[in-house]
């Protein structure tokens, strides 16, 4: 019985000898990494690699290319042209965009909002809206009837001249009187005490005619300043224009400040454009460049440069550039968008 138990054992630990060697051999065969075949038919193992061969470059050095240098040649050109084409582009797009960057607005070269200078009812209106008036013209009155009577109040009170005229005349008379009384008393004909009432008589006159060359030169003064008032109730237009809105209506009483009249010069727009230091460095004042409208059809203007900034903005590197365009037929809106063109932003463009 000892017998077969011992035998038993045995038998037992010769079978797990065996699993356990065929666990061994499985485990090491899953661990090898599997060849694979290249196009050309020969196998990479993992012993090229170790040798410091990489299978990618095994690849390459057999390609069909690696075998013809001229088709390397030809391909490494193609490569370049491709990369030189897509520069070039690159650049054409970054300039297309600088230039879509650069928007300005065409304002009117001059604009006025004209307010009144005085308290009263609107009373009379000379313009409409869209009139062209030249400078110094009266657009509209203000109720003025009290200022004009003080006005005509001032210049009757300068007008006096006929007391002047008797002022003088008495100045005149005495001095005549006061001779003759001087050549009787030098005949002893008259007295000393007459001699100075004839003088006397002589100052006083002189002192009244003074005194009214006075008062006239107060009453002319008087007058000026209630004629100065009386235009602060005339609206007028300090350079020539288009009249472009009208504020209140006629009979509205308007306070001194208040708005009545805008006026716009459309002869000429004026635009300020920020333009990239690339594009400015060979423009100077005085020369025309091409601009592009934001108007139906986007048509292209010329516009003459009479400002160039001496200040670059560090943020955005650009200079500010101020334009004028020509409008005097008046077929242009004011306050439409400009751009430069692609043929005015070039280096060498100059429209004539």
């Amino acid at each position: 019985m000892k017998f077969l138990t011992n035998g038993y054992a045995s038998v037992l630990s010769i079978a797990l000898i065996g699993v356990a060697f065929g666990l061994w051999t499985r485990n090491a065969n899953s661990n090898t990494k599997p060849t694979g075949e290249t196009p050309s038919g020969r196998f990479v193992s993992e012993q090229m690699s170790m040798e410091g061969q990489r299978p990618e470059s095994y690849a390459a050095s057999n390609s069909p290319l690696a075998s013809d240098p001229s088709k390397e040649i030809a391909v490494a050109d193609a490569k370049l042209e491709l990369e030189r084409s897509a520069t070039e582009q690159t650049q054409r797009s970054d300039v297309a965009t600088e230039v879509e960057m650069l928007p300005g607005i065409a304002h009117p070269l001059q604009v006025a909002e004209i307010s009144a200078a005085a308290d009263g009812p609107l009373w009379k209106l000379l313009v409409a809206e869209g009139d062209p008036v030249p400078a110094d013209t009266v657009l509209a009155l203000i109720d003025n009837r009290v200022a004009l009577a003080s006005v005509i109040a001032a210049q009757s009170s300068a007008d006096r001249q006929a007391m002047l005229e008797a002022a003088k005349a008495k100045v005149s008379l005495a001095e005549q009187f006061l001779s003759r009384i001087q050549q009787a008393a030098s005949k002893k004909a008259a007295s000393g005490l007459e001699v100075d009432e004839a003088s006397s008589r002589l100052s006083e006159a002189k002192a009244a005619l003074q005194e009214g060359l006075e008062s006239q030169r107060d009453a002319l003064a008087r007058l000026k300043i209630e004629q100065a008032r009386l235009e602060t109730y005339e609206i007028r237009t300090p350079f020539e224009g288009t009249v472009i809105k009208i504020y209140p209506h006629l009979g509205e009483t308007v306070s001194r400040g208040a708005p009545i009249v805008k006026i716009a010069d459309i002869n000429r727009l004026r635009s300020d454009l920020h333009i990239p230091l690339s594009l400015v460095a060979l423009r100077r004042v005085g020369e025309l460049i091409e601009l592009r409208a934001d108007l139906p059809g986007s048509p292209l203007l010329n516009a003459k440069i009479v400002f160039i900034a001496p200040l670059i903005d560090a943020a955005t590197q650009t200079i500010r550039v101020v334009v004028e365009i020509e409008n005097s037929n008046k077929q242009l809106p004011a306050g439409f968008a400009v751009r430069l063109s692609q043929s005015g932003a070039g280096s060498d463009s100059n429209v004539q």
